[in-house]
């Protein structure tokens, strides 16, 4: 059995597609979490199996680091 993920791109209409090395579930879920950062424009991978998505990995929102130099988050006053 052959695992396959698709990744989704903000930049391309059609998924792009590979075949994955893994022999479980858990493999195939870390291989398409690994190539989905590989993807800048990629927001998620899909991770199929004999026709069947079986797992879907998202992207996480970028952390956005306000505040001072040190790192500290900025009280805000409204």
């Amino acid at each position: 059995m052959t695992y396959f993920c698709f990744i989704e791109s903000s930049i391309l209409s059609v998924p792009h597609m590979e075949p994955l090395i893994a022999e479980t579930l858990e493999e195939a879920e870390a291989e398409a979490e690994a190539l989905l950062r590989t993807h800048s424009s990629g927001y998620a991978a899909h991770v199929i199996l004999d026709d069947e998505r079986v797992a879907t990995i998202r992207k996480s929102p970028p952390r956005r680091r306000g505040g001072t130099a040190d790192g500290a988050a900025a009280s805000q006053s409204l």
